[in-house]
């Protein structure tokens, strides 16, 4: 068994990509003073981001961002003028009501093969930056064309700290608040609705990529952390939230005894379970399952759920499996 730093899924979307074109890069970031985080400095807001403080210009229109930064701020009515492609090669998966929208914004690169020059060519007064902080993001190259804020992602809390931080930098703190507050007050309803079955089943969550090992998401996971918001148990093998997730030999599917119900990936761009994770439930250990063997394994769209727009997705979706079971 061993534990991985950064999220498989994630990685593998985007290992082997390489930078594109270069531009020499100059200080665009920082404020050079003591404004605390989310304060105002002389020529905007300063934000505390992976690279520093940056300052923010006010009223900020021309916005690129890249990887999960447009997931985010869609979720806050802010529609870049370029984006990462809307692509399999990208982590960041929309909502229905977002994905044509994406789709009409101008492609800056898919993955980390981000084309500086076409960045440069849109002319933004700020560039956002949130993806995983093992890959390179070309953020100083960036910085010499626009104020960047780069948020580079190690657990998945870090993509809803991010996302805070982002409303503020382009003034939109209420709608952030009530992205947060209904997603509270939803998680809140189900943990009332139905405690009753709640505490009777324990969750897992779990994938798999093949070479003989999969998965288990923890309740510190993407999903992990919705559950556990919404009051759910935990079977033993996603309960300690020490890392995020934990990779075992498919030989070690028994640690999935104990779970009622296995949530699975469900590909947002397909709506399909990923074929390494079907191969995965085909094996003779993982039929003997108990979850299995009741028909509980259950897809999930969103399974690396980055933001609070999908989040309250991921909600909705545990609600229509509590009331099945």
């Amino acid at each position: 068994m061993n534990t991985r730093a950064a999220r498989g899924r994630t990685a593998a979307a985007l290992a082997g990509a390489t930078a594109l074109l270069t531009l020499t890069a100059c200080g665009g970031n920082g404020s050079g003073g003591s404004e605390a985080a989310g304060g105002k400095g002389a020529g905007g807001r300063v934000i505390e981001a992976s690279n520093g403080k940056v300052t923010v210009p006010a009223g900020a229109k021309r916005i690129v961002s890249i990887s999960y930064a447009t997931g985010a701020l869609l979720d806050l009515g802010v529609e870049p003028v370029g984006t990462s492609a809307i692509d399999e090669n990208n982590p960041m998966e929309l909502l229905p009501s977002q994905t044509e929208r994406a789709k009409k914004i101008t492609s800056i690169g898919s993955g980390i093969e981000t084309n500086i020059e076409k960045v440069a060519s849109l002319k933004p007064d700020l560039i956002v930056v949130e993806g995983a902080a093992a890959f390179d993001w070309n953020v100083k190259k960036l910085e010499g064309i626009a104020p960047t804020l780069y948020f580079g992602i190690k657990t998945p809390v870090d993509l809803l700290n991010a996302q805070e931080k982002i409303a503020r930098a382009v003034g939109k703190e209420d709608v952030f608040t009530k992205l947060k507050t209904d997603y509270r007050q939803k998680a809140d309803q189900i943990k009332n609705t139905y405690k009753d079955k709640l505490k009777n089943v324990n969750w897992a969550v779990a994938s798999s990529y093949g070479n003989g090992e999969f998965i288990v998401d923890t309740r510190t996971s993407w999903v992990g952390r919705v559950l556990a918001d919404a009051g759910a148990k935990f079977a033993k093998a996603s309960d300690d939230g020490k890392e995020h997730e934990v990779t075992y030999s498919q030989e070690k599917t028994d640690v999935l005894s104990d779970a009622d119900v296995i949530l699975v990936p469900r590909m947002f761009a397909t709506g399909e379970v990923p074929k390494e994770v079907k191969e995965l439930q085909d094996k003779p250990s993982w039929k003997l399952l108990k979850a299995s063997k009741d028909n509980h394994v259950l897809p999930v769209t969103y399974a690396t759920t980055d933001r609070y727009g999908t989040s309250l997705d991921v909600l909705g979706q545990i609600e229509k499996i509590l009331k099945g079971l």
